[in-house]
C-alpha cells in the first residue's frame, strides 16, 4: 500500500495542503485500501497467492530470501547499511559506503549497532505478516490471551486450531494488530 514519508518532498507538500509533486492526486486511505483489495483479487484470479502482506507468488515460487525474515531465520548482510541476525543478536553496518570502506582499510569492524534479538516479541510481529500465520506456544496463548480475544472479536484475527492468522480485514489494520504484541 502507498506510504508517503512525511520527510519527503511529497510528504511535506501533502502536509502543507499543496499541489506540487502530484500531492492533490494522492488517494486517501479508503481509496488505497480499495486498490489493495482489488489488486489482491486480481492477482489471486491469475494464480498469484498472497503469502505475506505485501508479497504474492505462484505456489512454489515464494521468495526464500524474504521468508527468512518472516520466519526469523538467521541471515547475513554485507556492505554499507546491511543488516544481519544470527537468532540471538541483530547488527547493522555503518550507513555510508565511504565509512564502510574506510573501516575495512583500517581493519576495523564495519558493525555500527548491535543488540540482542527480541525473538519472542518479533515472532508475532513478523510471523503474522505471513498469510499462513503462526502457531503460538502455550505460554504465548496465555500471555496474549486478552489481545487475541479482542482482536478476534474485532474481526482482525482468525484462529484455526492452534494457528493464528490475520483476517482480510486484519491485513488492512495490521499495524494496529502488531502494536498489541509489542511491549
Amino acid at each position: 500500500m502507498l506510504e508517503v514519508d512525511d520527510d519527503s518532498r511529497l510528504g511535506r507538500e501533502i502536509q502543507g495542503g499543496g499541489a506540487r509533486y502530484g500531492a492533490g492526486a494522492v488517494p486517501d486511505d479508503e481509496q488505497i485500501a480499495g486498490f489493495y483489495l482489488e489488486a489482491v483479487e486480481r492477482l489471486e484470479r491469475v494464480g498469484m497467492r498472497r503469502y505475506e502482506i505485501s508479497n504474492f507468488a505462484r505456489p512454489g515460487f515464494e521468495s526464500r530470501h524474504n521468508l527468512k525474515y518472516w520466519r526469523l531465520e538467521p541471515y547475513r548482510g554485507f556492505g554499507a547499511d546491511a543488516h544481519s541476525c544470527d537468532g540471538g543478536r541483530r547488527w547493522s553496518n555503518v550507513e555510508t559506503a565511504a565509512e564502510y570502506v574506510e573501516r575495512f582499510r583500517r581493519g576495523v569492524s564495519p558493525v555500527d549497532h548491535s543488540e540482542r534479538s527480541r525473538t519472542a516479541e518479533e515472532r508475532f510481529f513478523v510471523g503474522l505478516r505471513q498469510m499462513d500465520g503462526i502457531e503460538p506456544s502455550d505460554q504465548e496463548w496465555a500471555a496474549y490471551a486478552e489481545p487475541i480475544r479482542r482482536l478476534r472479536e474485532d474481526g482482525l484475527l482468525d484462529r484455526d486450531g492452534r494457528r493464528l492468522r490475520l483476517t482480510n480485514r486484519g491485513v488492512l489494520f495490521s499495524n494496529v494488530v502488531f502494536q498489541e504484541f509489542i511491549p
